[in-house]
């Protein structure tokens, strides 16, 4: 009996143990700022990406080519004509706008989830599925549900409260994480799964590379490079495992800060090599790696980085709610911490 007790005292030991970590993980307190700073500069940058293009020209396209997709086929989505389609994209972009100026922040991450499911989608359904935009739409719905108006944004300076720590600013970055982690695993299993290390050991990389340069692809590669990198085995397979390892060994750097070091930054200039020597664009993509900067960090750097050569005193009448309101705007604006009350 007493053994069977102190097996039990272990197991729930062990219980509440992995309960904490899993908690702690997910909902540990912490400012709203990193949230903030990487909302406001993946929309800002979405806004940038696809300001310019003209989505509303998949309209034009005949419907003889028209093959929808799982998503589009089971929810019986039917192709948009370019009047539509072009309301829908400006419509789309004004949330972009308000998404990175915080305006409403939450409501415009429900209106570029919805939109964005719709236009990043229908050039999927005429012939060739791509793996670039997939996951903006994911992150538009967690922030939909997320609390990422609180810091660096017009409703936070609206607000005569300034947010407190707290999990609610945690969560969504992790799940950004994780949402990451499982593509980029996927993409190595998928490549283990149906070719094993020969995709790596092989001449694979080299025939990527060289097909690179007869318009198979988006976009065009930037440089020449990939057809020397083609030429030589050990620097086209050395290129491949790296990306193979990335890929595959990206979920270590959701448990491993030092993991974290090397694969999110391998991981990033994975996609920019993708784009440089062989042409995919993965623009989206790349602007998902700003929920993994810590911009409080970065601002505290810049701080030192450029110590203060005058400081400036500011004073008010602490009776008037408008004058304290408008300090505490000025305290928020002042990043590098110039000002003082």
């Amino acid at each position: 009996m007493s053994t069977l007790l102190r097996s039990g005292g272990a197991i729930t030991r062990v219980w509440h143990l992995g309960r904490d970590t899993w908690l702690r993980y997910w909902f540990a307190p912490t400012t709203p700022e990193n949230l903030g700073a990487a909302r406001a500069i993946f929309y800002a940058g979405v806004l940038l990406l696809y300001g310019a293009e003209d989505l509303s020209a998949w309209g034009d396209v005949d419907r003889v080519f028209w093959m929808p997709i799982w998503a589009f086929q089971r929810l019986s989505i039917p192709p948009a004509g370019p009047a539509l389609l072009e309301a829908l994209e400006w419509t789309f972009k004004a949330a972009l706008l308000c998404g990175a100026l915080g305006v409403a922040p939450r409501a415009a991450s429900g209106v570029c989830c919805g939109l964005g499911f719709y236009l990043f989608g229908l050039p999927h359904n005429f012939g060739q599925t791509y793996h670039f935009d997939a996951i903006l739409v994911f992150v538009f719905a967690i922030m939909t549900v997320a609390r990422c108006g609180d810091a660096v944004s017009i409703h936070a300076l609206r607000s005569r409260q300034r947010a407190k720590p707290s999990g609610e600013y945690r969560w969504p970055l992790r799940l950004v994480w994780v949402t990451m982690a499982l593509v980029f695993c996927a993409a190595g299993i998928a490549k283990l799964r149906h070719s094993g290390l020969e995709w790596a050991f092989s001449e694979n990389m080299s025939i990527i590379l060289t097909k690179s340069h007869y318009g198979v692809s988006d976009a065009d590669p930037l440089v020449d490079w990939g057809l020397f990198i083609a030429r030589s085995p050990v620097l086209s397979q050395s290129f491949a495992l790296i990306s193979l390892v990335v890929e595959t060994a990206f979920p270590l750097a959701l448990v491993s800060r030092r993991a974290a070091l090397v694969l999110v930054p391998g991981a990033f200039m994975m996609l920019v090599g993708i784009r440089v020597l062989m042409g995919p664009t993965f623009g989206g993509f790349l602007l998902v790696f700003a929920f993994w900067v810590p911009w409080t960090a970065v601002a505290a750097a810049l701080r030192n980085a450029w110590p203060a050569r005058g400081r400036y005193a500011m004073l008010y009448d602490g009776s008037c709610g408008v004058c304290r309101h408008t300090v505490d705007v000025v305290q928020r604006l002042d990043v590098l911490g110039r000002v003082d009350v």
